[in-house]
C-alpha cells in the first residue's frame, strides 16, 4: 500500500472516530488528509470502500498475531485458541474499531450493512474452523452453531462487564476462556441431540457471502519485491535482510514453507516503529495465507514420493 493511500486511511479513521462514519464526508477526509479530490478517487471509489480498507487493516493485524500465536504449538490446545480469540478484541480496541462500529450501528445503508456482516462472518467462519481443529472432525456439522454460541457468550459477557465497569478487573482472556470451557461441556449434548439451528444450507450461504482475497505466489513475490526495492540500508538493515531472504526462498521452484513461516514474525517485528510497519504486516499476512494454501499440496507431493 502506498503512502498516499495510507495517509487517506489514517485521516478517515480519525474522522470516523471523532465525528462518526455517517457524519463524515469525503470532503472532510480530503481536507484532513491534505490531498486533492482526484487523489482520493484514485484510491477509493467511495467512503464505504475507505471503511472496508480500515476494517481490513484490523483483520490483517489480528490474523498475523493469530498465526504467530499458533506457530510451533499444538493447534488443539484450548489455551492457544483462547489467546487467538482474544486477539481480535485487543486489535479492535487498538484500532478504535469499536467506536466506528457504534457510529454505523443504526445505518440503513444496505451496502454498509453488507460490509459489517462480511466482517463478522469472517470471524464466525474462522472460529468454526478452529473449533473443529480443537474438538475434532466429529463436530464439523455443528461447528458454526458452536461458533455462534461461543461468540454470543463472549460478546454478551463483555457488554455486562463494561456496563458494570468491571473491565479493569476482568480481562478478555478470562471471558474467552470461560466461554470455550462452557462450549466444550455443551458439545456432547449437541452431538447427542442432533438438533441444529445453523444448518448445512446456512453454512453454505455464509461461506458464499464471505469475501476473501486470493493469494498467489506471484502476487506475494511482486508485493515483497516492490517493498524491498523501496527500502534502504539506513532504515532497517535487519528488515531488508529478512525481505531478501523471503524473496530468495519464494523464487525457488519448491519453496520450503517451514523456512518462510519461521521468518514471518521477525520480518514483521523488524519494521515496528518505522513508516513501513503497516505494509510489512500486510505482506506477512499474505505470506501466512500463501503457506496455508500451499501446505496441503506440499503434503500430497510428499505422499506421492
Amino acid at each position: 500500500m502506498n503512502k498516499r493511500k495510507r495517509q487517506i486511511i489514517t485521516a478517515a479513521r480519525a474522522l470516523f472516530i471523532e465525528k462518526g462514519f455517517l457524519d463524515t464526508s469525503i470532503n472532510d477526509i480530503i481536507h484532513d488528509a491534505k490531498i486533492s479530490k482526484g487523489t482520493f478517487y484514485n484510491h477509493f471509489s467511495s467512503k464505504n470502500e475507505c471503511l472496508i480498507a480500515i476494517l481490513d487493516e484490523g483483520r490483517e493485524e489480528a490474523s498475523n498475531r493469530r498465526h504467530e500465536l499458533i506457530y510451533g504449538k499444538d493447534p488443539t490446545d484450548l489455551e492457544v485458541l483462547t489467546q487467538q480469540v482474544a486477539v481480535l478484541m485487543y486489535v479492535n480496541r487498538e484500532h478504535n474499531l469499536i467506536q466506528i462500529f457504534e457510529s454505523i450501528f443504526h445505518s440503513r445503508d444496505k451496502e454498509l450493512k453488507k460490509i459489517i456482516i462480511n466482517y463478522h462472518l469472517q470471524e464466525l467462519e474462522w472460529l468454526a474452523n478452529r473449533l473443529v481443529q480443537v474438538f475434532g472432525e466429529e463436530i464439523s456439522p455443528i461447528s458454526y452453531e458452536c461458533a455462534v454460541q461461543t461468540l454470543g457468550m463472549i460478546n454478551l459477557t463483555l457488554r455486562a462487564v463494561f456496563i458494570a465497569d468491571y473491565n479493569k478487573y476482568i480481562n478478555r482472556e478470562a471471558i474467552v476462556r470461560v466461554a470455550l470451557r462452557n462450549i466444550s461441556v455443551i458439545i456432547p449434548t449437541m452431538l447427542e441431540s442432533k438438533e441444529i439451528i445453523v444448518s448445512v444450507e446456512m453454512i453454505n450461504t455464509i461461506q458464499n457471502v464471505v469475501n476473501y482475497k486470493t493469494v498467489t505466489k506471484d502476487m506475494v513475490i511482486d508485493q515483497l519485491h516492490g517493498f524491498a526495492k523501496g527500502l534502504t540500508n539506513n532504515e532497517t538493515v535487519e528488515g531488508l535482510e529478512y525481505a531478501e531472504f523471503l524473496l530468495e526462498e519464494l523464487q525457488r521452484e519448491n519453496p520450503k514453507l517451514f523456512i518462510i513461516e519461521s521468518l514471518l514474525t521477525p520480518f514483521r517485528k523488524a519494521f515496528v516503529g518505522t513508516e513501513h510497519v503497516a505494509e510489512a504486516r500486510d505482506i506477512a499476512n499474505s505470506l501466512w495465507r500463501y503457506v496455508k494454501i500451499e501446505r496441503p499440496a506440499e503434503r500430497c507431493n510428499k505422499n506421492r514420493q
